[in-house]
């Protein structure tokens, strides 16, 4: 018998990083006349929707350390005040 071997595929995908090149060779692309004028409109049009797609998918801000107070500082919370 003849063993079978199989290749495993990786799944193709394409991350925000990858979308965010993309983006930017379409602005570069434009700006050095790489596109006629009768594609500017259906170009312009992907553009616009792959910017909005970036800006609603862009990761969190990392939240902000809380600051500790500095070593030998009394904290109070102002009620004997």
């Amino acid at each position: 018998m003849e063993e079978q071997t199989q290749e495993v595929q990786q799944p193709v995908g394409l991350t925000l990083q990858d979308m965010k090149i993309l983006a930017g060779a379409v602005e570069l692309a434009a700006q050095r006349g790489g596109f006629r004028a009768n594609e500017m409109e259906i170009i312009g049009a992907t553009y616009s929707k792959l910017a909005a797609f970036l800006k609603a998918n862009e990761p969190a801000p990392a939240p902000a350390e809380a600051e500790a107070p500095a070593e030998g500082t009394e904290v109070t919370d102002g009620a004997g005040i």
